[in-house]
């Protein structure tokens, strides 16, 4: 009997731990998603070119 009490209270704390390391890893995974949530690429402009075809309108 004591046996059977001691692998039920094994078992219930191994299950605690796992449920406690189980939220840990989703509290930690819930940060990095708040924190990189509105990270957005850099947007780099495009170079502006006074012509279609990239050379500078010399005719005056």
């Amino acid at each position: 009997m004591l046996k059977r009490l001691a692998l039920i209270g094994g078992a219930v704390a191994g299950l605690v731990l796992l449920r406690k390391k189980a939220k840990q890893q989703q509290a930690e995974q819930d940060l990095w998603t708040q924190a990189t949530d509105d990270v957005q690429a850099p947007v780099v402009p495009a170079p502006a070119s006074p012509s279609a075809n990239g050379q500078a309108n010399t005719a005056s």
